[in-house]
């Protein structure tokens, strides 16, 4: 409606139909009034005409500005409701938004305590399975201890029944070699006593003595010094031992004790730098063949120093290796010595060994030996395992015999006994195919004794012509 009012009253349109009505009246005023005396009076007319035209036109805009007021009045009230429902809506947005706030805060805070209390019981557990452990090691070490003590006793008892055999044994000699038999030589005739002293049977049987095997080494020294076959070495040796070591132990021994004596007669010893400063190559065999392996052990240990200089020094990797792989042969051969008198110097040497060429099977065998010794029974059945994967069949025949003999025992311990039975017969086998354990006849036992007998007569000797004769046959 009010968009009607200003199209009919619009100022332009009011005009024009204003001005034509007005031309047209002056046309007949001016007609009529034509003569000069009405002059004035058609002046003032217009001036009146003039004057109530203005007022007219200001009424038209007074209007006109009313309508446009009252047009703009509702869209302010709209915008005015708008900015109310925009402030509304920003309140609104604002208590959510705080409201969003405090959830978070009050999960941070959810969070936070149940992070404490995740901690709280985390450390509660690692509390107890800390004492767990520590109940553990103490009950592990209560059973060692036991153990020791065990062994202690053991050993203590193994002592006093080889004092009671010894004691029995000198008896029965004393009865032996003076028997309650008077026998009158200067008439050759025999008391007649009704009471009679029967001899005892068993002070005529023969008991062997058993040795350590560090105390056969003068008699290994003496039989290579002889040309005796190696075989025939550890035979003597196994018989004279009588299982207080294993085959491979006598074996590796032997062994170990002719590596000495190669390194010797070649000079090898004589061309480390600080040579004036160790023991003479015969000494220290002649200390080794009396169960003191210092002094080998002081060259052996030279040599191995000066060697290890030399592979840090090598660029080449192939020599450098090859240098290695020796060293570590000098390492078993350092720790089959050091075995008969020092465990622990033992392990450590086969260990070194082992770090120089891990896959020596010889030093994963003899390092085996060593744990077993300590009764570390878990790391010994791992370095068998070791020594059986890293060895060739052909080459490791007898590092191979050792580790099964071994390994079927624990085989054997777990339950296994098929597979220990399969490993058992293969190291027998090969002990067989050896001879080691076979029996001595009677004759051989003699010579045995005759040599054992005599073989610290001239050891100096001996040590002396087995170096030098062994140097002229290389040369």
């Amino acid at each position: 409606m009010y968009e009607q009012l200003v199209t009919i009253f619009s100022s332009i349109d009011v005009v024009g139909s204003i001005s034509n009505k007005i031309d047209l009246l002056t046309g007949l005023v001016d007609g009529y009034l034509s003569g000069a005396n009405n002059l004035r009076l058609v002046s003032i007319i217009l001036m009146i005409l003039a004057l109530i035209l203005f007022l007219f036109l200001i009424i038209i805009i007074y209007v006109k500005t009313i309508v446009a007021f009252l047009k703009k009045e509702p869209q302010d009230d709209a915008l005015t409701e708008e900015e109310d429902d925009d402030d509304i809506f920003n309140e609104e947005d604002a208590e959510r938004l705080q409201e969003i706030i405090r959830n978070q805060e009050r999960d941070m805070e959810l969070e936070k305590e149940l992070q404490k209390e995740l901690d709280m019981a985390r450390a509660e557990r690692n509390h107890a399975l800390f004492e767990l452990v520590a109940e553990n090691e103490r009950k592990e070490k209560q059973e060692e201890e036991k153990i020791k003590q065990a062994k202690v006793k053991a050993k203590e008892d193994k002592d006093k029944d080889k004092e009671d055999e010894k004691t029995k044994r000198k008896s029965r000699r004393q009865n032996y070699f003076s028997p309650q038999i008077d026998l009158d030589w200067k008439k050759g005739t025999r008391p007649d006593n009704s009471s009679e002293t029967i001899l005892d049977n068993s002070t005529l049987t023969y008991h062997q003595a058993n040795k350590e095997l560090n105390e056969l080494l003068g008699l290994i020294i003496d039989m290579l010094g002889r040309g005796v076959d190696d075989l025939k070495i550890a035979q003597t040796v196994m018989f004279r031992n009588q299982n207080l070591n294993s085959e491979d132990d006598i074996l590796q021994t032997i062994d170990a004790i002719k590596y000495f004596i190669d390194l010797s007669r070649n000079g090898y010893f004589t061309k480390l730098p600080n040579i004036r400063e160790l023991p003479d190559n015969e000494e220290a065999l002649y200390h080794l063949a009396k169960g003191d392996a210092s002094l080998a052990l002081t060259l052996m240990e030279n040599l191995m120093d000066n060697d290890i200089e030399k592979a840090a020094k090598t660029n080449v990797e192939a020599k450098r290796d090859a240098l290695y792989k020796n060293i570590s042969e000098q390492a078993c051969m350092f720790g089959t010595l050091a075995a008969a008198n020092d465990v622990m110097l033992a392990t450590g040497a086969f260990e070194l060994a082992i770090e120089l060429s891990p896959n020596n099977a010889c030093a994963w065998s003899r390092v085996g030996d060593m744990y077993m010794r300590a009764d570390s029974t878990n790391k010994a059945i791992w370095a068998y395992q070791n020594a059986v994967n890293f060895a060739d069949e052909e080459i490791n025949a007898r590092e191979l015999a050792n580790a099964n003999k071994h390994l079927s025992a624990h085989l054997y311990d777990q339950g296994n006994s098929l597979q220990a039975a399969k490993l058992y017969n293969s190291s027998k086998q090969f002990y067989d195919s050896l001879g080691i354990n076979r029996r001595l006849d009677k004759q051989e036992i003699e010579i045995i004794e005759i040599i054992e007998a005599h073989h610290n007569d001239d050891l100096r000797l001996t040590i002396h012509n087995l170096l030098n004769t062994s140097s002229r046959e290389n040369s």
